[in-house]
């Protein structure tokens, strides 16, 4: 062997042989203190400033970097072959630069990096694409030019110092570091220059100059890939701090699990795993401390036949589940064999939770091997509903209905079940399940299937189930002979098919009426109007319609009634129709039973004409016969002459007061009243007047029946104020109005009505009950007033206190409603109203009323307790009841309303 080359580099004697032997002898101690032999013979080195780094030359023509610390030698791509100069960077440690004779080429040694370390040719550097985690650098070889005739001598931090031929000194920036100074880019530098001042501080490594100009640069992108630089020198600290700038919060939680690793192939394996090298991570996870991490990685991935060999040796324990989970994979490729052998496997020293999972696969991967019995056992025996259905489901892909169906209903799918029993003709098994299965489609086919076997009863109910209505109605009729139930069916469903049917089957039958009414409900109409009119059935055509018949068939059915001289019903569909001139002619040729349709035909037509011609009947224009007021009454209404039909009302209260039936005149007046009030129209002073006499004189039987005597005598005092209005009972009433009074200890009014009954016009009708008593109060009149003073209340417009008797305000002229429970004026502390007829009452007294009788004294409508409301604020209800008597025409007179 021969030396081939010798250096000295600090304390240290370095020489390297033919045979590849490369020593480094120590100049202090005298002796060799490192030894290393390389692959074939060394021809050149070239060592750093104290020796600790190493480029080496061999025969072949490689180059190499050798580090005596841990005795790494790294290949040193793109070194060139005529390099006869080696500087390493006085500042930068890591940095070299190999000259020839015309260019300068640099170079960096990262000694910790992803798996070990590494070198790198350093040139011009962008960015490539981003994977996610930031993008990779991607360096040009971009070598520094050399002059003529200078030779390296110095690198000092990406500066060359050259010496001329004629001994001067000259300096070159490395095209690596020219965009580089000890503080970075100045901040009016252009964007572009930052960048690549970023760039290339990046490839050099230098972090903390990096994360300095990302501050000012704030561009997401340039951060993710000083993160994935970082990574990939494994420096997670400062790999952290470029994610949480780049707002990448997920990557800063997994490096903060990183961060406590301390292992380096463990570290390296993580993140090759994080950069997509995943055969790289698997390789350096076996190569850690924690060689089960490439487990979790081959599991992740799903490469169970790895996970499977590294489990053997690694972690006997997840055998059974890699078993199960290589089983599954098999299984989804088709593998089933081999899927059911790994199956079996799994179940050995397999965690109970999962023992079904394993007799779930065994249970698939039999019955597509074809071993259909054990295939069934297993899945019954687990008697899960999903394991049962899916193997049902295999069963039926392979034709095999019954087995299939078996497992259906074992699973629960009722339907599926019996639509593969119905399939096989395998009624037994089917039967029991329809009462289980909504389904129609599956009612259907075993309905079907039933008939087809003459079952018509089973068949029928398996219809109804199935919704298939026309086909129950067929067997009703064809074949069950229960045409009841077909005809309610139909009228219920409104069939038009299954009616067309019953229309067929009634034509058989004779039945006229029931073909008519259900040819109607099969939408043949001109075929119903025709059997109807040839048969006389017309009645039962007009039924069938429902209310819904078009104006054709309405005029169709008025001729013909007409032909047939039934005007009344001529006259009905005349008007349905909307010829109203021809329904009234119809309706007053038939006279004064159907005068009310005569009035409900005008009022729809509002037409002058037939107004007038309805008018002149009813005044006996046409057979000089006057007719009731009561329709001239509902004449009115039915036109919407509000105010015209209040003064018929007046009239016909009149005529009723007068022959004594004051029940019936207050109940037009009070609809009248509801109508107006309704309508927002002024309420005409008589109406109010002679309503507010009649209801005083009808609620003094409730008051007797309470025992309030005293009020019943006010009532009383109010009526024979205006006994001109009541003359067929002036006596009774007169007589009442004593005893009440009497009884209610008001003598000066019992003895001035005494007086007034004792007139010979009205002695001879007193009752012989009453006749003593009376003559006995006129014969000893009171000597000193008896009466206890009147109460008084405010009122509800303007607080005025007054007696409560009172109806009009003295103070502001306005006239306040009546209680229907006393007939005495409404106060605000006590106000409430009937829910049926809105009318205001004092709850308090309307609640003692109650008592005796359960319904209302105006509208006589049922009402208890629980339903009567107290309206806390009046205030709305009392403007509307102001509205009522705001009359220009008609203003109440004070004093009229006691």
């Amino acid at each position: 062997r021969t030396i081939t080359c010798a250096s000295i580099a600090g304390n240290f004697l370095i020489y390297a042989h033919s045979n590849g032997r490369l020593q480094y002898y120590s100049l202090v101690d005298g002796t060799e203190v490192n030894e290393f032999k390389h692959e074939t013979g060394i021809r050149r080195c070239f060592p750093n400033q104290e020796g600790t780094r190493l480029i080496i030359v061999d025969a072949s023509g490689l180059s190499w970097l050798y580090n005596p610390v841990n005795d790494d030698c790294i290949a040193v791509q793109g070194f060139p072959a005529s390099s006869d100069r080696v500087l390493w960077d006085t500042v930068d440690p890591s940095v070299f630069a190999a000259s020839d004779q015309s260019n300068f080429h640099a170079f960096i040694y990262t000694q910790v990096e992803v798996g070990g370390s590494g070198v790198r040719h350093l040139g011009s550097v962008n960015l490539g694409k981003d994977s996610g985690i930031g993008a990779e650098l991607c360096v040009e070889v971009a070598p520094t030019p050399l002059s003529h005739g200078q030779v390296g001598v110095l690198l000092v931090d990406g500066t060359v110092v050259c010496q001329q031929p004629n001994g001067v000194l000259s300096q070159h920036r490395l095209k690596t570091h020219e965009m580089l100074n000890a503080l970075g880019p100045g901040p009016m530098e252009s964007l572009d220059r930052q960048k690549a001042c970023f760039m290339q501080a990046l490839v050099l490594n230098r972090f903390p100059l990096c994360f300095k100009m990302g501050l000012v640069l704030k561009l997401t992108e340039l951060w993710m890939a000083l993160g994935r630089r970082c990574l990939e020198c494994l420096d997670i600290a400062w790999a952290k701090r470029a994610y949480r700038q780049a707002s990448s919060p997920g990557m800063v939680l997994y490096l903060e699990r990183l961060q406590a690793v301390e292992d380096r192939q463990l570290l390296s394996g993580h993140v090759a795993g994080l950069l997509g090298h995943f055969a790289k991570a698997r390789e350096y996870f076996l190569q850690s401390c924690c060689p089960d991490a490439a487990l979790d990685m081959d599991c992740d991935f799903l490469h169970w036949d790895q996970a499977l060999i590294l489990a053997q040796s690694l972690a006997p324990q997840r055998l059974p589940m890699i078993f199960l989970k290589n089983a599954a994979a098999l299984e989804g490729r088709g593998e089933h064999q081999q899927a059911l052998n790994q199956y079996e496997q799994a179940m050995h020293n397999c965690k109970p939770s999962k023992q079904a999972e394993c007799k779930a696969g065994i249970a698939r991967t039999s019955l597509r091997l074809g071993d259909l019995s054990r295939g069934m056992q297993v899945a019954t025996e687990l008697k899960d509903p999903g394991v049962c259905r899916d193997c049902a489901r295999l069963l039926e892909k392979m034709k095999q209905y019954g087995e299939a169906a078996q497992l259906y209903e074992e699973a629960g799918a009722f339907d599926k079940a019996a639509t593969l029993y119905i399939q096989q003709s395998n009624f037994e098994q089917a039967a029991p399940l329809m009462s289980k299965i909504s389904t129609p489609k599956v009612h259907l086919q075993f309905a079907k299937a039933k008939e087809t076997r003459g079952a018509y009863r089973e068949a029928l109910v398996a219809y109804e189930r199935a919704r298939e209505l026309d086909s129950v109605v067929r067997l009703c009729l064809e074949q069950l002979n229960e045409p009841q139930k077909a005809f309610q069916l139909v009228r219920e469903k409104e069939l038009a098919s299954g009616a067309e049917m019953i229309a067929n089957y009634c034509r058989k039958q004779g039945n006229i009426a029931g073909a008519v009414e259900f040819l109607l409900l099969a939408k043949k109409d001109e075929e119903a109007f025709a059997l109807a009119e040839r048969t006389d059935q017309m009645e039962t055509f007009e039924q069938g319609l429902h209310g819904r018949g078009t104006v054709e068939q309405h005029m169709a059915i008025a001729k013909y009634y007409e032909q047939r001289s039934l005007l009344a019903n001529a006259a009905k569909h005349y008007a349905l129709c909307e010829e109203y001139n021809m329904a009234l002619r119809l309706y007053l040729k038939v006279g004064e039973k159907e005068i009310d349709n005569a009035i409900e035909v005008v009022g729809k037509a509002r037409n002058d004409a037939l107004t007038h011609t309805l008018i002149d009947y009813l005044m006996g224009e046409s057979d000089n016969v006057t007719k009731d007021p009561n329709y001239v009454y509902r004449l009115h209404k039915a036109l919407g002459n509000y105010m015209q039909a209040a003064n018929t009302a007046l009239i016909i209260a009149k005529q009723e007061q007068e022959i004594g039936n004051y029940k019936n005149a207050h109940t037009l007046l009070f609809r009248t009243y509801q109508d107006l009030k309704n309508q927002k129209l002024a309420l005409p002073q008589e109406l109010w007047l002679r309503l507010m006499v009649l209801h005083s004189y009808v609620i003094v039987k409730r008051l007797v029946k309470t025992g309030d005597h005293a009020t019943a005598a006010v009532m009383l005092l109010r009526v024979a104020k205006n006994i001109q209005q009541f003359p067929e009972h002036i006596v009774p009433i007169l007589t009442s109005v004593v005893i009440e009074c009497q009884r209610a200890k008001m003598a000066n009014e019992a003895y001035q009505y005494a007086c007034q009954l004792m007139r010979p016009e009205h002695r001879p009708k007193i009752s012989e009950q009453y006749k003593k008593k009376i003559e006995n109060i006129v014969r000893k009149p009171a000597t000193e007033e008896m009466r206890s003073p009147e109460n008084s209340s405010p009122c509800i417009f303007c607080n005025f206190q007054f007696s409560e008797t009172q109806l009009d305000c003295p103070e502001c002229k306005n006239v306040s409603p009546f209680c229907i429970a006393t007939g005495m004026r409404m106060v605000r502390e006590d106000w409430s109203y009937c829910p049926a007829c809105l009318f205001p009452c004092k709850r308090s007294a309307m609640l003692g009323v109650l008592q005796t009788s359960e319904s209302c004294p105006m509208c006589d409508g049922q009402l208890n307790a629980a339903e009567l409301p107290l309206v806390a604020d009046p205030t709305t209800i009392i403007a509307e009841c102001k509205s009522l008597f705001q009359n220009k025409e008609d203003s109440y007179r004070p004093g009229e309303a006691h």
